[in-house]
């Protein structure tokens, strides 16, 4: 089996799938459900999701869930090969979005069709899902599915994002994606006073503000589990319309928000008040995801300790689609063979020892759940 999880991960890698263009790989994941016998298989352009039911009827569900959109590969040019072709070398697999996540994809794919053979006491789920990358409306589709078609009694789920094959994750911070809007006044740039009057002296004071913001917010918004909320800029933007030799009348400034559960409570109002103080308005340039976190009596989150090895639970260091299996009272766990620091990189990289270890351990959790 372990032959199959590598060629599904060369199979996914070669399908093109940056987020907004996922059909392809639905379309595939899809037809390999059909074909390794799943039950129950439902697919949208959000997700794909299929069943290997238990002997008996079950009241106990365990779910594999993965993305299967990637971040776009940048320059071509810069890769040392095509980014959708995979290439082995060095006991490596690389290739674009083979760490995040496809290689955990191809584990699961693997998993379900061993279990196929050989059931186990309780329903056995994978879906794969799309848009993580940007807004979790994969997760957010597949969740609302599933909750409006099954009625278990208990079911668990773990995500296989690149976790260095060392950590077993818990939760995430929040995350949101929101753009300051400035106004002021437009005028012609040879006269430096029109400068005082522009979009631009509000941004630039929110920008030198930085660490009293971040401080503010380390203050208030310290969380146990979570730790301390970040507050990110990522863009700087004008006008479109703009002329090299006019100040601008409206500026932006695109801020990466991370949030802990005190800082989700009270989002809306600290926001507010920000935006006050530097005279501008905010938006969401997508739906937020909140911080999210595993219960520690979850039996997915011992069995995976046992079987691991790994006695300390971790918080992700991005945010993942385990907000959405949360809010539905589905205790989730992270566990995957990527490594986190290639995600997102030039010449993304996989050990295969990482890939082929992770999927006999997800047997083994399986097995123990």
């Amino acid at each position: 089996m372990t032959n199959n999880v590598l060629e599904h991960t060369k199979e996914l890698v070669r399908i093109a799938s940056v987020s907004g263009n996922e059909t392809e790989i639905l379309d595939f994941i899809h037809r390999w459900a059909t074909e390794a016998g799943l039950s129950d298989i439902h697919a949208t352009n959000r997700f794909v999701c299929g069943v290997v039911r238990a002997k008996k009827p079950a009241r106990r569900a365990l779910i594999l869930c993965g993305h299967i959109d990637t971040v776009a590969s940048g320059e071509v040019s810069e890769w040392s090969h095509i980014p959708w072709e995979p290439v082995e070398a060095d006991g490596r697999l690389s290739g674009l979005g083979v760490g995040d996540m496809k290689a955990g994809v191809a584990i699961q794919m693997a998993c379900m069709e061993s279990a196929a053979a050989h059931p186990y006491g309780y329903d056995l789920w994978i879906a794969a899902v799309a848009a993580e990358e940007v807004d979790g409306a994969g997760a957010a589709a597949f969740t609302d599915y599933f909750e409006s078609k099954t009625d278990y009694e208990e079911v668990n789920c773990i995500i296989a994002e690149p976790t260095n094959a060392s950590r077993v994750e818990v939760g995430h911070r929040g995350n949101r994606f929101v753009t300051f809007s400035f106004s002021g006044e437009a005028g012609h740039a040879s006269q430096e006073q029109q400068y005082a009057i522009s979009s631009l002296p509000p941004l630039v004071a929110m920008l030198n503000d930085l660490e009293v913001i971040r401080e503010h917010l380390r203050r208030k918004y310290c969380s146990e589990v979570m730790g301390v909320p970040s507050f990110t800029p990522t863009r700087v933007g004008s006008c479109k319309n703009s002329s090299l030799n006019k100040t601008s009348d409206l500026s932006t400034l695109s801020v990466d928000i991370r949030t802990t559960p005190e800082m989700d409570e009270d989002f809306e109002r600290w926001i507010d008040n920000l935006a006050a103080t530097y005279s501008c308005t905010w938006r969401y340039d997508a739906s937020f995801v909140s911080s999210a976190s595993c219960s520690r009596s979850a039996p997915i989150l011992a069995c995976a300790k046992q079987v691991t090895g790994i006695a300390t639970s971790s918080i992700s260091s991005g945010a993942t689609d385990q907000a959405y299996f949360q809010q539905k009272g589905i205790d989730t766990i992270i566990y995957g063979p990527g490594e986190f620091e290639r995600a997102h990189t030039c010449n993304e990289s996989i050990s295969i020892q990482a890939i082929k270890e992770v999927y006999r351990q997800y047997t083994a959790i399986m097995q123990a759940y």
